[in-house]
């Protein structure tokens, strides 16, 4: 086991002592969609609770979330956690939102957003949604980087640094155990891909290995994904709270698989150059020495130069910085 990644995930125990009952916990915004990353995250965070034995007695994504079940549901000493990642901003306005509609509907509980990078394109939108936290007097704002931390100031005066919560899946993961020689090339091409992927793409061999997380997902996996939220979206019609359960469970048994094929991909490579930044973390998890380059707007190097760079297999490639946009 490396050290350095241990300390990352025993870095993530006091965000249990933020809860005010361990037995009275709604967990919010779980990602009904195939970004990997998320998927990691979630099962990470599934794992925290697991191991430091927290109730959790609500969970509900975007796609069943009902203001009005949560208020019959809801008690004083509820503690309402927040899904952590990279979409805190005007990028992923639906997640956004909904952070938005808990911090103004439920102003009597504590809320705990999970360690979380904030991006706003829009100064105004930014201005728009700091007001609104503001309101929120009890509001504990984690943040996975110190650019974030700094930002998430004009959001709370309760901010406070994390590591990614998908290091507590350390240990449960599979490591490498050979060497194949080969190499991976696991680059974006989503809305925060940028000119830094074309640098690479553009220096790269033909026969090079260059994957993203939509490589190793399925069609399957796309019909899954489709059936859930038409499922979830007809339980949230239906006010059917027991069937959001049972969607819940399907969708964390299914996606259990998709994080165990993904590493088989991941550990079949001896060496890994990623612009994800849980390309790079779950490079980490598997033991697999790994190069990550920056995103668009310094997601990637940010995390990196604050809680992996110790890490002995790992390489922070700072020449991308040069070509980002």
């Amino acid at each position: 086991m490396n050290s350095t990644l241990v300390s990352l995930k025993q870095k993530l125990a006091p965000i249990a002592d933020l809860i005010k009952d361990k037995n009275d916990v709604f967990y919010f915004d779980y990602p009904l969609h195939l970004n990997v990353g998320d998927l990691l995250i979630y099962h990470g965070t599934e794992q925290f609770f697991k191991q430091h034995r927290i109730k959790v007695r609500l969970r509900r994504s975007e796609y069943d979330m009902n203001i009005n079940e949560i208020k019959r549901k809801i008690t004083p000493n509820t503690t309402i956690l927040l899904h952590g990642g990279g979409n805190f901003g005007d990028l992923y306005l639906q997640h956004q939102k909904l952070r938005e509609e808990m911090v103004k509907h439920f102003l009597d509980n504590r809320i705990i957003v999970l360690p979380q990078t904030l991006y706003f394109k829009d100064e105004k939108n930014l201005e728009k949604s700091a007001a609104l936290f503001r309101k929120h007097a009890d509001c504990h704002l984690l943040a996975r980087d110190t650019r974030t931390a700094k930002a998430f100031k004009q959001f709370s005066p309760k901010v406070h640094l994390f590591p990614d919560m998908a290091h507590e899946l350390y240990g449960a993961l599979p490591i490498k155990s050979n060497n194949s020689g080969k190499r991976l090339y696991f680059l974006r091409k989503d809305i925060e891909a940028s000119e830094i992927e074309k640098n690479i793409l553009a220096s790269l061999p033909e026969n090079a290995d260059i994957k993203d997380w939509d490589d190793i997902l399925s069609d399957i996996d796309n019909i899954v994904l489709a059936l859930s939220w038409r499922l979830n979206k007809f339980a949230n019609k239906q006010n059917r709270g027991w069937l959001k359960d049972l969607c819940h469970q399907f969708w964390f048994a299914y996606t259990k698989r998709i994080i165990n094929r993904a590493a088989n991909v991941f550990l079949q490579n001896e060496y890994i150059t990623t612009t994800r930044l849980h390309g790079h973390i779950f490079s980490c998890l598997l033991d697999i020495p790994n190069c990550v380059c920056d995103n668009a707007y310094g997601k990637n190097l940010s995390y990196a130069e604050l809680w992996t760079k110790n890490v002995n297999f790992v390489e922070l490639d700072k020449s991308c910085l040069n070509s980002k946009n």
